[in-house]
Protein backbone atom coordinates (compact mmCIF):
# COMPACT_ATOMS: atom_id res chain seq x y z
CA UNK A 1 0.00 0.00 0.00
CA UNK A 2 1.33 3.42 -0.94
CA UNK A 3 1.91 5.99 1.82
CA UNK A 4 -0.48 8.90 1.46
CA UNK A 5 0.04 12.03 3.59
CA UNK A 6 -3.55 13.21 3.16
CA UNK A 7 -4.88 9.91 4.60
CA UNK A 8 -2.55 10.24 7.60
CA UNK A 9 -3.58 13.85 8.20
CA UNK A 10 -7.27 12.88 7.96
CA UNK A 11 -6.77 10.01 10.45
CA UNK A 12 -4.98 12.33 12.89
CA UNK A 13 -7.77 14.91 12.57
CA UNK A 14 -10.44 12.23 13.17
CA UNK A 15 -8.53 11.00 16.24
CA UNK A 16 -8.27 14.53 17.64
CA UNK A 17 -11.97 15.11 16.96
CA UNK A 18 -12.96 11.88 18.73
CA UNK A 19 -10.91 12.86 21.78
CA UNK A 20 -12.32 16.41 21.94
CA UNK A 21 -15.76 15.15 23.00
CA UNK A 22 -16.76 12.40 25.38
CA UNK A 23 -19.97 10.59 26.24
CA UNK A 24 -22.04 12.30 28.95
CA UNK A 25 -21.33 10.81 32.36
CA UNK A 26 -18.10 9.12 31.25
CA UNK A 27 -15.47 9.51 33.96
CA UNK A 28 -11.82 9.98 33.08
CA UNK A 29 -9.03 9.61 35.63
CA UNK A 30 -6.54 12.46 35.47
CA UNK A 31 -3.82 14.02 37.58
CA UNK A 32 -3.93 17.32 39.44
CA UNK A 33 -0.85 19.11 38.10
CA UNK A 34 -1.10 22.48 39.84
CA UNK A 35 -3.27 24.90 41.73
CA UNK A 36 -2.50 28.40 40.46
CA UNK A 37 -2.25 31.59 42.54
CA UNK A 38 -5.98 32.26 42.09
CA UNK A 39 -6.78 28.76 43.36
CA UNK A 40 -7.76 27.32 39.97
CA UNK A 41 -6.80 23.66 39.52
CA UNK A 42 -5.03 22.46 36.37
CA UNK A 43 -5.29 18.81 35.33
CA UNK A 44 -3.76 16.50 32.77
CA UNK A 45 -5.39 13.34 31.47
CA UNK A 46 -5.26 10.80 28.67
CA UNK A 47 -6.84 12.32 25.58
CA UNK A 48 -6.17 15.91 26.68
CA UNK A 49 -6.69 17.93 23.47
CA UNK A 50 -4.20 20.54 24.71
CA UNK A 51 -0.45 20.06 25.04
CA UNK A 52 -0.63 21.89 28.39
CA UNK A 53 -2.57 20.87 31.52
CA UNK A 54 -6.17 22.11 31.28
CA UNK A 55 -7.70 24.61 33.69
CA UNK A 56 -10.57 22.88 35.47
CA UNK A 57 -13.46 23.69 37.74
CA UNK A 58 -13.99 21.60 40.84
CA UNK A 59 -16.69 20.46 43.22
CA UNK A 60 -14.34 20.39 46.20
CA UNK A 61 -11.60 22.48 47.77
CA UNK A 62 -8.17 21.59 46.40
CA UNK A 63 -4.86 22.87 47.72
CA UNK A 64 -1.17 22.51 46.93
CA UNK A 65 -1.13 19.35 49.07
CA UNK A 66 -3.33 17.61 46.48
CA UNK A 67 -0.88 18.17 43.60
CA UNK A 68 0.11 14.86 42.03
CA UNK A 69 -3.05 13.08 43.20
CA UNK A 70 -5.36 11.30 40.78
CA UNK A 71 -8.73 12.95 40.26
CA UNK A 72 -12.06 11.82 38.77
CA UNK A 73 -13.04 14.06 35.88
CA UNK A 74 -16.29 14.71 34.05
CA UNK A 75 -16.52 17.20 31.20
CA UNK A 76 -18.97 20.09 30.87
CA UNK A 77 -21.18 19.51 27.80
CA UNK A 78 -19.01 16.49 26.92
CA UNK A 79 -16.21 18.82 25.81
CA UNK A 80 -12.77 17.58 26.91
CA UNK A 81 -11.54 21.18 26.98
CA UNK A 82 -13.85 21.80 29.99
CA UNK A 83 -12.84 19.34 32.76
CA UNK A 84 -14.75 19.24 36.03
CA UNK A 85 -13.01 17.63 39.01
CA UNK A 86 -15.63 15.50 40.77
CA UNK A 87 -13.36 14.07 43.43
CA UNK A 88 -9.92 12.93 44.49
CA UNK A 89 -9.15 9.22 44.09
CA UNK A 90 -8.62 7.61 47.50
CA UNK A 91 -5.11 6.27 48.04
CA UNK A 92 -4.21 4.50 51.30
CA UNK A 93 -0.62 5.75 50.91
CA UNK A 94 -1.73 9.38 50.59
CA UNK A 95 -4.11 8.97 53.54
CA UNK A 96 -1.23 7.63 55.61
CA UNK A 97 1.06 10.48 54.53
CA UNK A 98 -1.63 13.02 55.42
CA UNK A 99 -1.84 11.42 58.87
CA UNK A 100 1.91 11.92 59.31
CA UNK A 101 1.45 15.65 58.87
CA UNK A 102 -1.19 15.59 61.59
CA UNK A 103 1.11 13.76 64.04
CA UNK A 104 3.27 16.83 64.57
CA UNK A 105 0.25 19.08 65.12
CA UNK A 106 -1.62 16.75 67.45
CA UNK A 107 -1.05 16.91 71.19
CA UNK A 108 -0.76 13.80 73.36
CA UNK A 109 -4.09 12.46 74.57
CA UNK A 110 -6.23 14.08 71.87
CA UNK A 111 -9.25 12.06 70.81
CA UNK A 112 -9.16 10.95 67.14
CA UNK A 113 -11.61 12.84 64.95
CA UNK A 114 -14.47 11.21 63.03
CA UNK A 115 -12.52 10.98 59.73
CA UNK A 116 -9.66 9.13 61.44
CA UNK A 117 -12.07 6.69 63.08
CA UNK A 118 -13.87 6.00 59.78
CA UNK A 119 -10.65 5.48 57.79
CA UNK A 120 -9.43 2.80 60.19
CA UNK A 121 -6.02 4.48 60.21
CA UNK A 122 -4.67 5.77 63.47
CA UNK A 123 -1.89 8.27 63.64
CA UNK A 124 0.43 5.83 65.40
CA UNK A 125 0.02 3.10 62.74
CA UNK A 126 3.27 4.18 61.04
CA UNK A 127 5.92 6.63 62.20
CA UNK A 128 8.57 7.96 59.81
CA UNK A 129 11.14 10.31 61.29
CA UNK A 130 13.70 10.29 58.47
CA UNK A 131 16.01 7.85 60.28
CA UNK A 132 13.85 4.79 60.79
CA UNK A 133 10.37 3.46 60.11
CA UNK A 134 8.27 1.93 62.86
CA UNK A 135 5.22 -0.15 61.95
CA UNK A 136 3.04 -0.87 64.95
CA UNK A 137 -0.10 -2.95 65.19
CA UNK A 138 -2.17 -4.25 68.08
CA UNK A 139 -2.41 -7.87 66.90
CA UNK A 140 -0.30 -8.73 63.87
CA UNK A 141 1.93 -7.34 61.13
CA UNK A 142 2.38 -9.28 57.90
CA UNK A 143 4.83 -8.33 55.15
CA UNK A 144 4.00 -10.39 52.07
CA UNK A 145 5.37 -10.66 48.55
CA UNK A 146 4.34 -13.59 46.35
CA UNK A 147 4.93 -16.81 48.29
CA UNK A 148 7.17 -15.12 50.88
CA UNK A 149 6.00 -13.62 54.15
CA UNK A 150 7.19 -12.33 57.50
CA UNK A 151 4.59 -12.36 60.27
CA UNK A 152 4.94 -10.67 63.67
CA UNK A 153 2.31 -11.40 66.32
CA UNK A 154 1.43 -9.64 69.57
CA UNK A 155 2.47 -12.77 71.52
CA UNK A 156 6.07 -12.36 70.31
CA UNK A 157 6.08 -15.00 67.56
CA UNK A 158 7.97 -14.21 64.36
CA UNK A 159 7.37 -16.41 61.34
CA UNK A 160 9.52 -16.14 58.21
CA UNK A 161 8.26 -18.24 55.29
CA UNK A 162 9.44 -18.67 51.73
CA UNK A 163 10.63 -21.18 49.15
CA UNK A 164 14.27 -20.27 49.78
CA UNK A 165 15.69 -18.46 52.81
CA UNK A 166 19.14 -16.89 52.78
CA UNK A 167 20.85 -15.73 55.94
CA UNK A 168 24.19 -14.08 55.22
CA UNK A 169 26.51 -12.14 57.50
CA UNK A 170 29.94 -10.55 57.12
CA UNK A 171 30.34 -10.74 60.88
CA UNK A 172 29.24 -13.20 63.52
CA UNK A 173 25.90 -14.89 62.79
CA UNK A 174 24.37 -15.87 66.12
CA UNK A 175 21.32 -17.98 66.77
CA UNK A 176 20.19 -17.62 70.36
CA UNK A 177 17.14 -18.97 72.12
CA UNK A 178 15.87 -21.06 75.00
CA UNK A 179 16.38 -23.99 72.66
CA UNK A 180 17.50 -24.16 69.04
CA UNK A 181 16.13 -26.83 66.68
CA UNK A 182 17.45 -27.48 63.19
CA UNK A 183 15.03 -29.56 61.07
Amino acid sequence: MKYNESDTAQTQQETQTSFSTISPGEIVIGTLVEVDEQGHPHVDFSGNPSEQPSKAITTLVLTQTHIGRQVALLFANGNMKNPVIMGVIHSPLHAMLENFGQVENKAEGDVPDEAEQESGLEIDDVLIDGKKIIFEAKEQIVLKCGESSITLTQSGNISIRGKYLLNRSTGVNRIMGGSVKVN
